[in-house]
């Protein structure tokens, strides 16, 4: 069929730049992963077999040996940063966020540390995830490796390292977890980067037009130029002037308030609709832990843990990849991509988005076929059948 072929020739085009620098061995087995994540939609080695002849766990050991002999994290980043590149313009919205995966019963897997389980609500044990993203597409979902970095460290070098590739461009968006005023300093001073901050309360800052030293939450809605307070909150630092905007964009909610530097000035409304656009990264959070079960991931080796992630990331842009190039179709081939997906949702009762476009690559994209060597032609029988029956066998 026209569609399933397409979708299947996208895959393994879009797999090349992974697969590349690989070993015949491994780009099998990092393909059959790929293909198994966008089939099963669980990063569970085992379940991500394909071959009906042989066994699940012989496979998932397959799968874990060659996963833990490649580095993939950077490779998948790089190809993303490098992908969007070209649709980054000088105002496009660059959102950071952190996500968790609380592995509470786990005991051996590798580098697990401290993190706050967002659904539960309490402290746990497992990984905490960087993520960034721009104009729906994921450039980065690298595991924090809390031995041997902060996470203000790794947060710095994530933004160098896409910030020296997008040159001046973008204005990056914060949550309020990423209140700090050394962190501020470093964007403004530093890296000259663009950058809107969600602020937390009691945060101290000195009004320039009055001189008068105040917290955050008790000033009045509107913008305001400000200057930061240092470490101690002892002494004003008079060289860097800041933006904060306070806004009640919603009814019955304490309002929300945005710290800012950006080289165009911009209205209350306009600051705080770029901040809500960092939503677009949680939405892929989210859609990591229910379309692939992120949390599920059941690996005892910190790199294949890392390579397993990385090969998520890739899965996650490249559907998303091909919904917005079905968005935009004028080419034949994804006229029936575009049939068949329309008739899934009708028997489905789904809508046109991402997440019903996943559940449909899923029920259209199969195993591998593994076709077995055919069996050596039988020997010819020197003596007739008869003759043969009256042998005595030893």
């Amino acid at each position: 069929m026209a569609m399933t072929k397409y979708i299947s020739d996208y895959v393994r085009n879009q797999s090349r730049g992974v697969l590349k620098d690989l070993t015949v061995p491994q780009q099998k087995a990092i393909t059959e992963v790929i293909r198994g994540l966008l089939i099963c939609g669980k990063p569970i080695l085992r379940h991500l077999a394909q071959a009906p002849l042989k066994g699940s766990k012989r496979q998932g050991d397959k799968y874990g040996y060659h996963l833990s002999r490649v580095r993939l994290e950077k490779k998948v980043e790089q190809m993303a940063i490098k992908r969007a590149t070209s649709s980054v313009r000088r105002d496009t919205i660059i959102a950071y966020d952190l996500t968790d995966i609380a592995k509470e019963h786990a005991e051996k897997m590798e580098g697990m540390s401290g993190v706050f389980d967002g659904s539960k609500r309490r402290p746990s044990q497992g990984y905490v995830l960087h993520g960034v993203g721009v104009n729906h597409a994921l450039l980065s979902l690298r595991v924090h490796d809390a031995h041997r970095k902060t996470l203000n460290q790794t947060r710095r070098e994530l933004v160098e390292t896409i910030s020296t590739t997008f040159g001046q461009k973008g204005i990056w968006v914060f949550d309020r977890g990423n209140d700090h005023k050394d962190f501020f300093v470093f964007l403004r001073q530093q890296s000259d980067r663009q950058f809107i901050a969600r602020l937390k309360g009691n945060r101290l800052v000195v009004v320039s037009k009055t001189g008068v030293q105040s917290r955050v939450d008790e000033l009045i809605p509107g913008q305001h130029v400000v200057y930061l307070m240092n470490k101690h909150n002892t002494k004003v630092n008079t060289q860097l002037k800041y933006t904060i905007t306070i806004s009640r964009h919603l009814e019955n909610k304490q309002p929300i308030r945005l710290l800012s530097s950006t080289k165009k000035a911009f209205s209350a409304e306009q600051i705080v609709q770029m901040y809500l656009e960092r939503w677009g990264i949680e939405n892929t959070f989210k859609r990591a832990k229910q379309q692939f079960q992120l949390e599920k991931i059941r690996v005892l080796d910190y790199r294949r843990l890392t390579n397993l992630i990385a090969l998520m990331h890739f899965v996650l842009n490249l559907c998303a990849q091909l919904f917005e190039q079905l968005k935009q179709t004028t080419f034949s081939m994804l006229s029936p991509v575009l049939l068949f997906y329309k008739r899934f949702m009708k028997q489905r009762a789904l809508y046109f988005n991402l997440d019903s476009f996943i559940g449909f690559l899923k029920s259209c994209i199969k195993p591998y076929s593994f076709h077995n060597s055919p069996s050596p032609p039988q020997q010819l029988q020197l003596f007739h059948s008869n003759h043969l029956k009256k042998l005595v066998p030893f």
